[in-house]
């Protein structure tokens, strides 16, 4: 139900955009190939200074920055590399008229859709000192909404750079284990426990527990921000 929905709003998107009359946006954001995705956002009004857009993200592993894995007394887990795919549509309000259509200050809402995955490795050494290889497929599917505020710059005829200042928001993870070979289900307790000291949820104070074969949900605070770099035409 979840993906049929996304799909509607997808091509609604698309169909607004087909009947503006205004000029598109295209961009890029140069940072991300360094954390290992390469996303490419369209953008087009369809009122003098108001726009939708949709962006859309795939992730190939962690880049030069790696994901480091769990290191504890009874757990070792290797780096964490997700791939997948993620889905980005913006609606935009530019608070003032321009020659060049779309550019100065704007405010907006947004929503995103992740749907990422990876093979977790590693081996855990229960109570009872016995050791089990840890072999989990995970796949993490990401639901968040909120608020943005930006800049867009036009540093050419065409060309402009988008500085994205904030964008705060929230998001719904749906985190789903599916062990290769058992594991004592105190391996859950643990790796939750370890988790919730990751320097992602450090300092949130979160109650959560990492279930095997069957779904996580974990709700969390979103933010957005970054320099994209465009050409309109």
């Amino acid at each position: 139900m979840e993906n049929k929905v996304l799909i509607v709003i997808y091509f609604l998107i698309i169909g607004i955009m087909v009947r503006a009359q205004e000029k598109n946006h295209i961009n890029i954001d140069p940072l991300l190939p360094i954390f290992g995705t390469v996303q490419l956002q369209y953008e087009r009004a369809i009122y003098d200074q108001i726009s939708v857009g949709v962006a859309v993200g795939l992730k190939t592993g962690s880049g030069i920055f790696k994901i480091p894995g769990i290191n504890r007394d009874q757990i070792s887990i290797d780096e964490f590399s997700f791939k997948g795919i993620k889905i980005l549509p913006e609606f935009r309000w530019y608070t003032q008229k321009s020659s060049n259509g779309l550019s100065g200050f704007y405010v907006g809402v947004y929503a995103k859709y992740q749907n990422f995955t990876d093979e977790i490795l590693g081996v855990y050494t229960d109570s009872n000192q016995m050791d089990s290889t840890i072999e989990i497929d995970a796949n993490i599917i990401t639901f968040a909404g909120g608020l943005e505020i930006g800049y867009k710059l036009m540093i050419m005829e065409r060309f402009f750079i988008d500085f994205l200042i904030a964008g705060p928001g929230v998001s719904t993870n749906k985190i789903k284990l599916i062990e290769k070979q058992p594991i004592p289900d105190e391996f859950y307790d643990d790796v939750s426990d370890a988790l919730s000291e990751y320097a992602v949820f450090d300092g949130l104070n979160l109650d959560f527990r990492i279930n095997g074969n069957q779904d996580t949900t974990i709700v969390l605070p979103a933010f957005r921000y970054g320099i994209k770099l465009g050409y309109s035409f």
